[in-house]
């Protein structure tokens, strides 16, 4: 696992801190959103990609 430290600008404390106000924790809430980002980046690069011709692959992938 990773630390990272994250710095949030004070303006933005508030309304990160209602938008996670049904989260466990703010932590919990933040960690989600970052998770959401990745998957979403990962996708958009994959999609991006030239596709592989997978004729005949079946299941085997």
């Amino acid at each position: 696992m990773t630390a990272i430290t994250l710095r949030i600008p004070d303006i933005m404390d508030k309304q990160l801190r209602d938008a996670a106000a049904d989260a466990p924790s703010l932590n919990d809430y933040i960690l989600k959103a970052v998770r959401r980002q990745m998957t979403l980046d990962s996708a958009r690069k994959l999609a991006g990609l030239t596709p592989l011709d997978l004729d005949g692959e079946g299941d085997a992938l």
